[in-house]
């Protein structure tokens, strides 16, 4: 590859197309890259783009020479490791230290925790009738008690 511009292009293409992807990922979120799945649409589009980019580097075109199978795995493994276990975490270590109030340890909405407990007090209570507004403000106070603990 050292005497071959055409290969270093095609190994810089890749790296810089497998980390835009890996840290759209990581970016999206100002928790760990894993603390919610991204949208359907989002991972479709990234998926496309890494396969246009991949099929492209076994190919060739003009300016941009085939790599050997492995480059490209190796690129990939690097570029996945780097942004998402190593830039994450000093994504997250900085965001904590700089601006400790936005990584919220509460889920923005608990609408939906609050909801499941209330129905499994609903079922608890033997599913009686006229409980519903009981229910509900014992999980609201279980579930809010629950993150206030922790925070």
């Amino acid at each position: 590859m050292a005497t071959n511009n055409n290969a270093l292009y095609t190994f810089s293409f890749l790296t810089l197309l497998y980390f835009a992807a890996f840290s759209i990922v990581s970016a999206r979120e100002r928790r760990w890259f894993r603390a919610s799945m991204p949208s359907k649409t989002l991972v479709a589009a990234l998926m496309a783009d890494a396969c246009t980019g991949t099929v492209l580097t076994f190919v060739g075109l003009p300016g941009l020479s085939p790599l050997p199978w492995w480059e490209p795995l190796a690129i990939f493994a690097y570029a996945m490791v780097a942004c998402l276990l190593v830039n994450d975490a000093v994504k997250v270590a900085m965001i904590r230290w700089l601006v400790p109030n936005t990584v919220a340890t509460e889920p923005a909405d608990l609408t939906p925790q609050i909801a499941r407990r209330a129905y499994e007090l609903y079922e608890q209570h033997g599913r009686q009738d006229g409980r519903a507004s009981e229910d509900w403000g014992q999980a609201e106070r279980e579930i809010r008690s629950k993150y206030q603990d922790r925070g």
